[in-house]
């Protein structure tokens, strides 16, 4: 076995990391434009996500569950929001959302040989 963290701490790291990305974005989102709504929806899926984050650390399933969760709520919306208005911005969220759901899925899946 190679050494390092476990599965499960690593990826409880990267929904740590994307949790601040998302708390980050929705302040940005609130500075920049005034966005109240992406201010309180990415801090509350944030604190969400954080909240998944530590439940994964402690090896409860149940944190990557809201974390497959949320992520596939967050990429529906931002695809739809990309549809409407045909901005950038929605549409780079909804790739990172989806490569975080690939990540966590394959993360989720125990591959056999």
């Amino acid at each position: 076995m190679k050494e390092g963290l476990p599965v499960r701490k690593s990826t409880s790291w990267v929904v740590l990391i994307y949790a601040l990305l998302l708390m980050a974005l929705g302040l940005l989102a609130y500075v920049t434009v005034g966005s109240k709504t992406s201010f309180y929806m990415g801090m509350s899926l944030g604190v969400l996500l954080i909240i998944s984050s530590i439940l994964m650390f402690f090896g409860i399933k149940l944190g990557r569950h809201f974390a497959l969760a949320i992520s596939i709520i967050l990429t529906v919306t931002f695809a739809v929001r990309y549809s409407i208005t045909h901005k950038e911005i929605p549409a780079v969220l909804a790739v990172l959302s989806a490569a975080f759901f690939l990540f966590l899925l394959a993360r989720s899946v125990s591959w056999k040989r």
